[in-house]
């Protein structure tokens, strides 16, 4: 690059609104005064030659060689040195002290000055300066350097009718061409002269057949010679020039639209739907004058559908493709942590080739950075690096590919600016930890919270509601994750909980959702439990699994018994085969959920403890026979679980025959009057008495007494 002293770099920036190049037309520079009339120290010698070069569109800088001539006629016009000033002109003072070129490479085997540049589609003036025996002499060359932009035009094809085209090139900055041809697609063609000075330029063609695809070609004639021909422009003859939205940039009740394919010969009507999915109402809003169009006035809590409406040269309804809202949203769980998440637009459909999220600090100029996104099927981010003093801003992007009339078009979908200022409060700060709440081991007299939450607070305040509160109460605060409720009561229910942050900034978050406890209770020798469910904010890997555990005197332990997913379970063979008179019941209750840093990670809780009496165990026998044979001669009671019971046996009379205790030696069937048995038939029972677990029990019966 030219190394300028400090007087011309400000020349240079304040000229810097006159172009002196343009990427489609290829008019000359006016020349510098320089490279007629040498300014002092230099003197007007040497040359070198280029021609005009052809770039394409993949393409369209394109490297100069140039390469000193001499044309002093002497044979000591041999340079020491070569340099080039590049895109020259007059604002360039080639005097000041310390200027210098680009310097040229001497080549020692064909004893010559090169040197290569790459240049930009247009014309520009190039300065040679070589030094010869101590004389700078200096040459712009027989013309400037061009190089010409061969980008096919910018055609409209069209028919109104079966059997002819009409192709009209409008006075548009890509057609700089000077010549055209069109090949009709049934064997003809035309070759015509037209200038961008002539155009627009309309031709029809009547076809004696079917219509057929065109091609449209392009050339460049300099000192008459046909140059850097076009690749051709090839076009069905029904396709006409639909409007197409390319960009779209959501705001605040509206969006900013931009289009190709504008005409000032046609009227673009812009229409806006609000978004319903596939089923759109449309309303026009205004006419774009330009290709750029400004929507206002819409509902700022709505998303909406946009597209533009023309007619084609035939006067049927042009419509261009429909391009939605992209609706972005952020929640804070702290002062420094933000979720920001973004709806896609329902038109375009499908996954963005690109996705990009900009982030920018408020009141900062070297801020805006793009945050690090996973894959285009991203629809959040979570940002941990917000500071109190700050605001934000955030910008979602995404970029589509579509096809419209079988060409491959872009449009890029731009959310409009949100902005998140933790100390503003501007977006709510939900809360996104859990709580794991249970009773700690055999200790029924609290409930044990462990707050699960990857915020910065700095305080938790926790809230509690049991099944006869109306609404959640303050239980208390805490600068640790932990805390421990003792204001219950074990057997009233279930214990819900939520909690709220508040952190260094000193902002407090919005209440958490809900977490409950597990609740055991038993009917008869069935256990009922309260399901062990989280929010729909925390996402679950499967359904809660629960374990029933036992006590085990002997050992003083739970024990598990059985593992299910249901909320019930018959204990029956448990009580069944006890040996003592209460048995001990918890449920463990586990969930597997997916939180940040953990997948499928285990929560567990366990219940409260339930303590399921024993009923008496009494077996009764139906008859016995006391006839000296030495087996059934007592009528006794087995009992177990019993604490203290009576038995009285009496006759068809209601006489008592027999009354004992239940662990008594039992009747032998003797009268206690006379001590003589009593005659064989059947007698009727009555037992009563207290169970181990303290309940009262009775049995009634008939007895048969054998003889």
């Amino acid at each position: 690059m030219q190394s300028k002293n400090l007087f011309i770099m400000c020349l240079l920036t304040l000229m810097s609104t006159v172009s002196i190049k343009n990427a489609y037309a290829q008019v000359t520079p006016p020349k510098p005064a320089a490279c007629t009339t040498a300014p002092p120290g230099f003197i007007i010698g040497g040359t070198f030659d280029v021609g005009p070069r052809c770039s394409t569109p993949s393409s369209p800088n394109v490297l100069v060689a140039f390469k000193y001539k001499d044309d002093l006629n002497s044979p000591d016009a041999i340079p020491s040195q070569v340099q080039y000033v590049y895109d020259f002109d007059d604002t360039i003072d080639i005097t000041a002290a310390g200027f210098e070129g680009e310097r040229a490479a001497y080549n020692a085997s064909s004893a010559s000055w090169n040197a290569t540049e790459v240049l930009e589609p247009g014309s520009t003036w190039v300065l040679q300066i070589a030094e010869i025996n101590g004389q700078q002499y200096i040459s712009c060359g027989p013309r400037a350097a061009e190089v010409i932009n061969a980008t096919p035009p910018e055609v409209e094809i069209f028919s109104c009718d079966a059997n002819s085209v009409t192709i009209k090139i409008e006075k548009r900055e890509e057609n700089q061409h000077n010549k055209y041809k069109i090949e009709w697609g049934d064997g003809t063609e035309e070759v015509f002269d037209v200038t961008p000075t002539t155009l627009p330029y309309e031709e029809t063609h009547v076809y004696s057949g079917v219509l057929t695809r065109i091609a449209v070609s392009g050339f460049y004639l300099r000192n008459g010679y046909e140059l850097c021909p076009t690749p051709p422009e090839v076009k069905d003859p029904n396709v006409i020039n639909t409007p197409i939205i390319n960009s779209l940039t959501s705001s605040n009740g509206g969006a900013d639209i931009s289009f190709k394919n504008f005409s000032s010969d046609g009227v673009f009507t812009v229409q806006v739907a609000e978004d319903m999915g596939s089923n759109y109402t449309w309303s026009n809003h205004g006419v774009a004058t330009s290709d750029t169009y400004a929507v206002t006035g819409l509902n700022e809590d709505s998303k909406y559908c946009y597209r533009i409406v023309t007619l084609d040269p035939c006067g049927n309804e042009v419509q261009s493709n429909i391009v939605c809202d992209l609706t972005l949203s952020a929640t804070q769980s702290s002062s420094s942590d933000a979720t920001i998440s973004w709806v896609l637009p329902s038109n375009p459909s499908g996954t963005p080739q690109q996705l990009e999220l900009l982030k920018d600090v408020e009141g900062c100029d070297n801020c805006l950075n793009s945050l690090p996104l996973f894959s285009n099927l991203d629809d959040y981010f979570e940002d941990s690096n917000l500071e109190c003093s700050e605001v934000y801003n955030y910008q979602v992007t995404a970029r589509y590919a579509i096809e419209v009339n079988g060409n491959t078009e872009f449009v890029t979908i731009a959310s409009d600016k949100l902005d998140v200022d933790p100390l503003a409060g501007t977006t709510k700060i939900i809360p996104n930890g859990l709580i794991q709440a249970g009773y700690p081991g055999n200790d029924d007299s609290m409930i044990k919270l462990v707050l699960l939450d990857n915020s910065d607070a700095t305080e938790y305040q926790f809230l509690h509601k049991s099944s006869t509160d109306e609404d959640f109460v303050d239980i208390g605060k805490s600068t640790a994750n932990t805390f421990n409720d003792i204001a219950i009561q074990a057997s009233s229910g279930e214990y819900c909980y939520k909690y709220r942050v508040e952190d260094a900034c000193g902002i407090q978050s919005e209440l958490s959702p809900e977490f409950c406890t597990v609740f055991l209770s038993y009917k008869g020798n069935t256990l009922n439990w309260t399901d062990f469910s989280f929010p729909n904010t925390i996402i679950t890997s499967t359904d809660a699994e629960y374990t029933v555990e036992s006590y085990n005197e002997d050992i003083g332990t739970f024990l598990p018994q059985y593992r299910t997913n249901n909320l019930t379970k018959g204990v029956g063979e448990l009580v069944l085969n006890a040996t003592n008179p209460t048995l001990k019941f918890r449920i463990l209750a586990q969930q597997f959920v997916d939180i940040p840093g953990f997948t499928n990670f285990s929560i567990p809780s366990y219940s409260n403890t339930v303590e399921m009496p024993i009923p008496a165990d009494i077996f009764i026998p139906s008859a016995f026979s006391p006839n000296g044979d030495g087996e059934n001669e007592r009528y006794e009671i087995k009992s177990k679980f019993v604490e203290s019971g009576t038995i009285t046996i009496f006759d068809r009379w209601g006489s008592i025959l027999y009354k004992d205790d239940l662990d008594g030696i039992g009747w032998d069937g003797t009268s206690p009057k006379s001590n003589q048995p009593v005659p064989g038939g059947n007698y009727t029972y009555k037992i009563s008495g207290i169970s181990l677990a303290g309940e009262e029990f009775s049995r009634n019966g008939i007895l048969t007494l054998l003889k």
